[in-house]
């Protein structure tokens, strides 16, 4: 089979993909101008310096502070206790250390205040996070989304010689085919 029925024949599957990729990712966007919030890593300040580390009696008042908050939540499934250094303050979490979203309790590390966090997005914005990257088909997912973005390489490449011969061999002047 000639490189051009190949090439034709590939970049069907692979372009449905991608334009399903592109559809999810102009959703989330919308979404997330909808909630008011910015693209992770986009807007944010400089990474602050850390505080110093606390004394050992201190990191244990922080430790039993965030255990006795987290004993008080029967619901709450703490798997890691996580002291986070930076910022203005430095703060005390826990939870079950899965994906982003999930049931954390954050505190004040001096305090014990505890700290609510922003409203996360609605449901469907994680459902949508999981379609576009591929995540709801678990590593099978995974594995074909860089399959697909490895065929869409060697699309773009295979489409460049295609127009090339083309046009060396005067078949194709100018830059589309009619």
């Amino acid at each position: 089979m000639p490189l051009r029925r190949w090439h034709r024949w590939a970049a069907i599957p692979a372009g449905l993909l991608l334009f399903f990729v592109a559809l999810t990712g102009v959703l989330l966007h919308l979404d997330m101008i909808r909630l008011g919030q910015q693209p992770p890593g986009h807007g944010t300040p400089v990474r602050q310096a850390a505080q110093p580390l606390p004394s050992n009696a201190e990191l244990a008042a922080m430790v039993a502070r965030v255990a006795d908050a987290a004993r008080a939540d029967p619901a709450l499934e703490v798997r890691t206790i996580q002291i986070d250094l930076t910022g203005p303050r430095i703060t005390v979490g826990a939870g079950a250390g899965g994906a982003p979203g999930g049931a954390r309790l954050l505190l004040d590390a001096r305090t014990g205040e505890r700290i609510t966090p922003p409203a996360p997005p609605a449901d469907y914005h994680y459902v949508l996070q999981d379609l576009h990257a591929g995540y709801f088909l678990g590593w099978t997912g995974r594995i074909l989304s860089i399959l697909c973005g490895i065929a869409l390489a060697i699309l773009s490449v295979t489409g460049v010689q295609l127009w090339w011969d083309m046009r060396r061999r005067g078949r194709k002047k100018g830059l589309y085919w009619k």
